[in-house]
Parts: structure tokens; C-alpha cells; sequence
């Protein structure tokens, strides 16, 4: 019974599979909280995959109108994923100052300015440098963006990495975390521990208690003062909606934290862990 905050389907996503008939149904039936869609935009996508990686959120925001409809009481919000590159903060800023979302996710999915799941080159590097650049350029996103309310999986990198043990880890780069969680923190905005990366480690035959998110990482943001954090299963597809909830919320309230942060018109709110 929580609020699943980052999802995707196929009507504004080229990569999902779910309807929002899907999405919806499944969360009833899984006696979830509520369920925000945060479709994917993707300015300036560097790969060619041939459908585009953004949408007219005029068009989004008419569609959810039977979106809502056949939510009915069901809490459906209304969100967006935005794919940082250095050049876009101030469009996106702008942008989003636009539109009614309830809850804007600001992710990088690029590394080198080629995303990792195209471009397995790039686990050529060293690991440790892989890892430090990205977290890097995750904290300057995070500093250069201010119409945003939670930062996306920033363990993508390790998503897609081929090393014996591709877990990233507070070690691999101490002083990038601290600056990303720095930011975070000073902003009042919220780290998202995405599920669907625990659930790729889990896929390279790493068990649960392993695959969770680093300790340290969520020790270290909670001694810098973060408390503020969201679940998100990053579903593209109605199977994998909520997943594994239960067990992060324990592992992450065994660290101090009390709930997972979700929002309502850009609006801050706390449902309980346990």
C-alpha cells in the first residue's frame, strides 16, 4: 500500500507497453495508495531509435482528462521524467513553469553524451571512473536545475555495466555523492530509490540483501540531513508496477527514514514506511 512514483506508459513513452487502462487497473488491484505517470522527455535524444523521446504536453494533458475519468477515486498524478543534458536546464525550468504536473523527475540516462544501454563502449573505462563521472554530472544537474522535485536512479549507470561487481557504491566517488545530496538537500527536493535497478541487480544473480541500494549511499544522504525520499518502480510495463515496495521500505526505514515522499501538484507529501 504505496504511492509508486515513477512510471511510464505506452500512449507518451516509446518504450513502454502499458495503457493506462493497464497501469490503473493493476494499481487497484494492488490496493495501492495512488500512481503518478512520468512519460518521458527526452530533449535532444542523441540515438535514433526511431520514435521521438518527448511529447506536446498539451496533448498529455487532454488525454489524462479520460485518464482521470476512468481512474475515477483512484489517485492518478499526473508527472514527467525530464532527461538532463547540460544545455537544457533553463528550457526545462521554463517549460515545466508551463504546465500543471503534480511531480517532475529529473534524470540523466547519458554518460559522455551517449546513453548506456546504446553505448556499452563506455564500460571500457575503469569503473571507478565511469561511476565518478556520471555521479558528477549528476550533482551539476542537480545544482543547474530548479523545477524539479525528485532526482531519478542515480545508480542507471550500473544498470547496464558488465564489471564482476557492478553495484555502485558510496566509496567508488564520496565527494560527487556528497555534492549531489548537498543539492538535493538544500533544494527541499527528494532521491528516488528506483526499483527497477534493485530488480537488474537481482537479474545478475545478486540476492536482495545485496542489490538494495548501497548502505552507505543511503546512510551518508540521511547524516547530510536528506529525508526526504521517494520509491519508484520505473514501470514500463504493468508487471513490474510497486515492485519490490515492501521490502525497500523496510530496508530503507531500518536507516531512520520514516516515509515515502510523493506529490500533489508539486506539493510535498509523506505516506509511512511501515
Amino acid at each position: 500500500m504505496y504511492t509508486d512514483n515513477h512510471n511510464h506508459t505506452k500512449h507518451f513513452s516509446s518504450d513502454a507497453k502499458m495503457s493506462y487502462q493497464e497501469l490503473i487497473d493493476t494499481c487497484r488491484k494492488q490496493n495501492m495508495r495512488g500512481v503518478a505517470v512520468t512519460e518521458h522527455y527526452e530533449g535532444d535524444y542523441p540515438h535514433d531509435i526511431g520514435e521521438p523521446q518527448i511529447f506536446d504536453p498539451k496533448e498529455y494533458f487532454e488525454a489524462s482528462k479520460k485518464w482521470k475519468e476512468y481512474a475515477g477515486d483512484f489517485p492518478l498524478r499526473l508527472g514527467i521524467e525530464l532527461g538532463w543534458q547540460k544545455h537544457l536546464p533553463k528550457f526545462y525550468d521554463e517549460m515545466v513553469d508551463r504546465y500543471p504536473f503534480d511531480v517532475v523527475i529529473l534524470s540523466n540516462h547519458l554518460y559522455r553524451g551517449k546513453d548506456p544501454y546504446f553505448y556499452r563502449e563506455c564500460y571500457e573505462e575503469n569503473m571507478i571512473t565511469v561511476y565518478s563521472r556520471y555521479i558528477d554530472e549528476m550533482a551539476q544537474m542537480a545544482e543547474d536545475c530548479s523545477n524539479y522535485d525528485i532526482i531519478g536512479h542515480y545508480d542507471y549507470i550500473n544498470r547496464y555495466a558488465p564489471y564482476e561487481d557492478p553495484q555502485i557504491r558510496y566509496d567508488h566517488c564520496p565527494e560527487a555523492f556528497d555534492r549531489l545530496f548537498s543539492a538535493i538537500i538544500s533544494k527541499g527536493k527528494s532521491l528516488e530509490v528506483n526499483t527497477r535497478s534493485i530488480d537488474k541487480m537481482k537479474g545478475k544473480g545478486f540476492d536482495m540483501t545485496y542489490s538494495l541500494p548501497d548502505p552507505k549511499i543511503l546512510s551518508r544522504y540521511y547524516e547530510m540531513g536528506g529525508r526526504n525520499i521517494s520509491m519508484g518502480s520505473d514501470s514500463h510495463t504493468k508487471d513490474t508496477l510497486c515492485l519490490l515496495f515492501p521490502e525497500t521500505a523496510k530496508y530503507l526505514s531500518s536507516f531512520g527514514f520514516t516515509e515515502n515522499t510523493y506529490f500533489v501538484k508539486r506539493q510535498k507529501i509523506g505516506e509511512p514506511l511501515i
